[in-house]
């Protein structure tokens, strides 16, 4: 292209026999120009396009990370519903006095009693914030979602830390001490029936059924442990909406994530 310029700017100098060396002075200036911006262009589209390619790194690695956030929120969610589920089934039970299935009231309480927690796979978000390569991400919506879903999470971190602690003093601590069908000190029997215990074996609930059904019953006359199991129903619903929010952001986030890939390609 150049070489093309040169040899039109010459034969319009020799044009003009006085302003020849002008001419051709003044045009060569104009070609290194010419040289100099269409060089900076073509650097600048190689730098954007190596800029985008890493973007579309980031962007699908950000995708599977959501991806599998949205799995692992739909089965908290689903935990948490069994547990308003179970509170219900245990305040009805605590209401009428009567239990007539021991290894029943024992399979809601732990049901109640689990505790579970979402943990983000955040990785690639957190690698751009401590790289300092969250502007690698160009649309701003995307931005400003991801900045969200961190700043949600760490919300409910607070507000699951504060449920954490009255689970510990209005369940397991009134728990503790009111249930236990060992009346031996037998340290090998106890260490034999801990574990299929907690896990609500049924034929070893069985074999202890007067004595969990009437420390059961002492359990739900407890207005503390009531009272835990209130603030376990009212807290998994709070969380349930909260996890709501987040599904359908993330879902809002990964349409936006797949535009972009789709809109802009390399």
């Amino acid at each position: 292209m150049i070489p093309l310029f040169r040899k039109i700017r010459k034969k319009m100098a020799d044009d003009n026999k006085p302003m020849k060396y002008a001419r051709y002075a003044g045009g060569e200036i104009i070609l290194v120009v010419i040289g100099i911006l269409i060089a900076l262009q073509i650097n600048n589209w190689n730098e954007e396009r190596k800029d985008r390619m890493v973007e579309i790194k980031y962007l699908k690695n950000l995708k599977h990370d959501l991806q599998n956030d949205s799995v692992a929120l739909v089965n908290i969610r689903e935990n948490r519903i069994n547990t308003i589920k179970a509170v219900k089934s245990l305040l009805n039970i605590a209401a009428s006095k009567e239990i007539e299935s021991v290894f029943e009231v024992d399979s809601l309480y732990w049901t109640i009693g689990i505790w579970w927690e979402f943990i983000p796979n955040d990785n690639t978000f957190q690698e751009l914030i401590s790289s300092g390569k969250l502007n690698i991400i160009k649309n701003e919506k995307i931005k400003n979602y991801l900045l969200k879903l961190s700043k949600d999470n760490e919300q409910i971190v607070v507000d699951r830390n504060h449920m954490r602690r009255e689970y510990d003093q209005y369940l397991y601590d009134q728990m503790v001490p009111a249930i236990s069908f060992l009346e031996t000190k037998d340290l090998n029997q106890i260490n034999d029936m801990w574990e299929s215990w907690f896990y609500s074996n049924r034929a070893i609930i069985n074999e202890n059924q007067d004595l969990l059904s009437e420390q059961y019953r002492e359990l739900l006359s407890n207005s503390t442990f009531i009272n835990g199991l209130a603030l376990a129903g009212g807290n998994s619903q709070y969380l349930i909406s909260e996890y709501d929010q987040m599904l359908l952001d993330i879902s809002a986030l990964i349409e936006l994530i797949n535009k972009d890939l789709n809109k802009h390609k390399p």
